[in-house]
């Protein structure tokens, strides 16, 4: 919740969890949780790659312990640190685990979403702007359907900046308007989210690009 929260408590408990951990025997599940919370708090912290190293011990111990849906959303979590990271080809690996799966068996809507949107970065991140604009569009469908407001509103927020950039290369008014509207989108689907910075970079993203 600390970690959750960007409350800086989050490190010395995260530092206290780790010492007990020494002294007392824990489940593979409770082990795997550690590992997850801390790759994540490493990978706020700006040290990608010591927030992988945290993730891959997760995803084994999920493995180990056969909590399969655990293990995809570290999965899920992979792919967009190595996205951040500009690894494309992992990043695409871990978010297709996710999503083959998905064709044979439930997954949650959340976690879903975010693959979608996971995969349409590196995508974008290859400029293959059609193959991110359909997947964050995927997102869309999902994150609607459920009601998943953030992630309405970060699939709006790459559909803008999609619409934008093909408006700059091509002249495109289309795009221009679309760009227009999916940023108004973005920023009715989470007025109210305790971010400031999502609402300035969305009001910002056209004349950025």
């Amino acid at each position: 919740l600390f970690l959750v929260r960007n409350d800086p408590r989050s490190k010395a408990t995260l530092d206290r969890a780790e010492g007990l951990r020494a002294r007392h025997a824990l489940s593979l599940g409770s082990l795997a949780r550690l590992e997850l919370t801390s790759g994540e708090y490493w990978r706020r912290a700006g040290e990608l790659p010591r927030g992988l190293e945290h993730m891959h011990r997760a995803l084994n111990l999920y493995e180990r312990a056969g909590d399969g849906q655990a293990a995809l959303k570290t999965c899920c979590n992979l792919s967009l640190v190595y996205g951040e990271i500009r690894d494309v080809d992992r990043a695409i690996e871990y978010s297709r685990r996710v999503l083959e799966l998905a064709e044979r068996a439930p997954v949650e809507p959340e976690l879903l979403a975010r693959t979608h949107l996971n995969l349409g970065a590196a995508y974008f991140w290859q400029d293959d702007l059609e193959a991110a604009e359909r997947e964050f569009e995927l997102a869309l469908q999902v994150a609607s359907t459920h009601v998943l407001r953030l992630d309405i509103g970060r699939a709006h927020y790459n559909l803008a900046e999609v619409a934008y950039l093909r408006f700059k290369r091509a002249g495109d008014r289309a795009g221009e308007h679309r760009g227009h509207r999916h940023g108004a989108a973005a920023l009715h689907a989470r007025p109210n989210d305790g971010h400031a910075s999502s609402a300035v970079a969305t009001r910002r993203l056209k004349r950025e690009i």
